[in-house]
């Protein structure tokens, strides 16, 4: 089996990630067990508006976002000098440098202002790699494919109008790495997706 590598942390939010991703490991309740074959996010193309620069996407090391099991930093720019939009779709694959490192995705809809002055936007995201390792400071991510995965496509279309927090996030990584691992969803964890709370405002917007 391959071993979770798990690097000591001085930020308060990659402890927080370590400590989802144990129980998820170690949880006597789980029913997720390692493949010998990594999950590989496929899908179709997307393409960030031509008018925003993409500096870099990477793991937060300040801010958090409770829509996902971890976050990573939205780093861009305007290059026409209005505010344009990044219009992020549920289900968008983040892909890590390191092949090593875990794939992400997102579950919301993400409408982001951008200007002309380098900002960054906080998103929240699942892990699609439960055994890879955590990112590490010299990682980052690229932007990757929406995906074409039915269940998991199932799982967004039922929680990308929940409201998601601390207290039900572990639900959805479950769910998605019952996926990944190559299983179906089971009726349980339909039935757990669907009894997460709605969302009042919608789409997301962030404004980290």
């Amino acid at each position: 089996m391959k071993k979770l590598a798990i690097k000591s942390r001085q930020s308060a939010l990659g402890g927080l990630f370590i400590t989802l991703l144990l129980v998820l490991t170690f949880s006597p309740n789980c029913d997720l067990l390692p493949n010998d074959k990594d999950f590989e996010p496929t899908g179709n193309p997307y393409t960030l508006n031509p008018n925003i620069e993409l500096i870099r996407i990477q793991e937060s090391k300040t801010r958090y976002n409770p829509t996902g099991t971890f976050s990573l930093d939205f780093i861009a720019r305007s290059k026409s000098g209005n505010t344009e939009s990044a219009n992020l779709p549920a289900g968008l694959f983040f892909l890590a440098s390191n092949k090593k490192v875990q794939n992400t995705i997102i579950v919301k809809d993400y409408q982001i202002p951008v200007t002309s002055v380098v900002d960054t936007f906080t998103l929240g995201v699942f892990s699609v790699n439960e055994f890879k390792d955590l990112p590490g400071d010299a990682d980052y991510y690229t932007i990757g494919p929406i995906t074409d995965n039915p269940d998991l496509n199932q799982i967004i279309d039922i929680v990308r109008h929940k409201r998601l927090d601390a207290s039900n996030v572990l639900t959805v990584q479950r769910a998605i790495y019952q996926v990944t691992s190559g299983d179906s969803l089971s009726s349980t964890m339909l039935e757990s997706l669907n009894m997460l709370p709605p969302e009042s405002d919608l789409p997301f917007e962030s404004t980290l």
